[in-house]
């Protein structure tokens, strides 16, 4: 995935829109209908479904990974849905094994919340995968692991065996997924992880989830749902402003829209300008302090020792808050204004002038 110049915004804008999506109940269940084997989907309890707490990606690749836990009864206990959502360039040819990692840091975390545990629950892996030329790597872990013959079969029964379920978006309709069991707004945001940062099908293709983004539009959460949509596309579309991802959106749901997209742009504008305000704030903040303790220094020198010299006053007023802290402790022992601003520049976080480089010696000419 192409990176966004836009990293305020979301920090891990794949994982912000997946989890603000399926985190609510209504739409987890309408994506775990659509993802897993019918036999599951009969067996699951899905009024018992529940978010667990907890992320087990490693912390380097969160801006790639995302991941979200689900349980619901099963039978007589809990199984768990581990799912994870990739964006990237290419396909990690030993992803199932870090799927695999993933589940074993669940299970251990299971371990340690029930000590009384005496067998593990089950976890279904589900990867939710995007990249430029869609998924070509192992789904089976056991597919991973090297042999062959006579000796392979023999370590069969050895190796761990599981095998992840895949939702790939690559191709703009997601394989293997029943998109009638999906919500509106679960449409609409697996479409926009499948266009992340191609501005060419983002145009090309909203029309496909225009009804299902009217829809989204008119349910009570339809503001905010709306706000998580268009800071998604925001932070994976760097080409495009605010207002000229309102008017895509717009185009595509009509003209009903238009209030609700105004509205959204109003508010995402107005939190900009409050968090440009504070950040002015504290920066303002900060210089005002250190102007007045470069200002309370140069008067205590003054009563000391009486006018104080144009150069020190110069470097007071343009020093640093550390070398200020510094050289106000000095004043008690100094015996001159220059004394108390003497060896600053090495010690107490003055700007110094970058060292000269030594002259280039010439090159003798050949005779």
């Amino acid at each position: 995935m192409p990176k966004s110049s836009r990293r305020g915004a979301l920090t891990s804008p794949h994982d912000a829109l997946f989890k603000w999506t399926f985190s609510q109940r209504e739409h987890a269940v309408g994506l775990l209908k659509a993802a897993l084997p019918p036999p599951v989907v009969a067996a699951v309890r899905w009024g018992t479904l529940r978010v667990e707490k907890g992320s087990f990606v490693d912390r380097a690749l969160r801006s790639r990974h995302g991941d979200l836990v689900l349980s619901a009864r099963m039978g007589k206990g809990r199984v768990y849905f581990y799912t994870l959502v990739e964006q990237q360039r290419e396909v990690e040819p030993l992803m199932v094994f870090r799927m695999g990692l993933y589940m074993m840091r669940l299970w251990e975390q299971l371990v340690r919340d029930q000590p009384g545990l005496k067998q593990l629950p089950p976890v279904l892996p589900l990867l939710i995968h995007h990249s430029d030329t869609g998924w070509t790597a192992a789904r089976a872990f056991q597919a991973i692991v090297g042999g062959e013959g006579p000796e392979r079969a023999a370590l069969v029964p050895h190796i761990p065996h599981f095998e992840l379920r895949l939702v790939d978006v690559s191709g703009g309709r997601a394989e293997d997924l029943v998109e009638q069991a999906l919500t509106a707004l679960g449409k609409v945001a697996l479409w926009c992880l499948s266009v992340a940062g191609d501005d060419a099908r983002l145009e090309r293709e909203i029309g496909r989830v225009a009804a299902a983004l009217d829809e989204v539009l008119r349910s009570p959460s339809g503001l905010a749902a709306l706000e998580s949509l268009l800071r998604y596309l925001w932070a994976t579309h760097a080409r495009y402003s605010a207002q000229q991802l309102g008017k895509i959106l717009e185009k595509a749901a009509g003209p009903r829209a238009q209030e609700a997209i105004v509205t959204v742009l109003d508010e995402i504008e107005r939190r900009g300008e409050r968090r440009g305000e504070r950040k002015g704030e504290r920066r303002g903040e900060r210089r005002g302090e250190r102007k007045g303790r470069a200002q309370t220094l140069l008067e205590v020198l003054t009563a000391r020792f009486g006018a104080v010299p144009a150069e020190v006053s110069a470097r007071i007023l343009a020093a640093e808050e550390a070398a200020l802290v510094s050289w106000t402790a000095r004043i008690l022992t100094a015996a001159t204004p220059e004394d108390v601003i003497g060896d600053s520049d090495a010690d107490h976080g003055e700007r110094a002038a970058p060292p000269r480089r030594p002259a280039a010696r010439k090159r003798a000419r050949r005779t």
